[in-house]
């Protein structure tokens, strides 16, 4: 008996394992090559105190530099090594900076700056860093969880390509199943 069913041509497998092949590379290269200047948000440049500096004591204000303007409203919070936050009032916008200040509880230990700040574009910014204070009673706080708001982005680009394939296979598993 004659099959019947088509069969790819050479050209078109080619195609798919073209495309097989480039998908995943293409999504490694945009992860390690950096976003570029037309997707790009606003980010922690650098920080006073700096994350995980040593103080011999407590500074009078934070101040959190980005690579944008930033706008109102901006969160930071400061919390000491037993938890009680210091920071005093809101934070002060001014162009790339915000300043937060603070009320020194005269403790040593870790102190933890939480920040949630919107940039010129509209963007939410957030993150966290800690900085020791070395004088003063002794208390311990627990490890600085970095936040992102960004990570599934990435996660969705490189898993968009291999969902893609896994369709496309289906598909033609489909059709050879009707052919036969």
């Amino acid at each position: 008996m004659t099959d019947l069913s088509p069969r790819p041509s050479a050209r078109a497998t080619g195609l798919v394992v073209a495309v097989l092949v480039a998908a995943p590379l293409l999504a490694g290269a945009t992860l390690l090559g950096g976003a570029s200047p037309a997707s790009a948000h606003a980010g922690l440049v650098s920080s006073s105190p700096a994350s995980r500096a040593e103080l011999e004591t407590m500074p009078e204000d934070v101040r959190l530099t980005f690579n944008e303007d930033m706008n109102r409203p901006s969160y930071v919070t400061v919390t000491s090594p037993d938890g009680t936050v210091v920071a005093k009032g809101e934070g002060a916008v001014d162009g790339h900076d915000v300043v937060q200040q603070v009320d020194d509880p005269g403790q040593a230990g870790t102190y933890r700056v939480d920040y949630r700040v919107i940039s010129a574009d509209g963007h939410p910014v957030e993150g966290a860093l800690e900085f020791d204070v070395t004088t003063g009673d002794t208390m311990t706080s627990g490890p600085v969880e970095q936040v992102t708001s960004s990570t599934w982005w990435w996660v969705a680009l490189v898993t968009l390509p291999w969902l893609a394939l896994a369709a496309l296979l289906l598909q033609r598993r489909r059709t050879r199943s009707t052919h036969d």
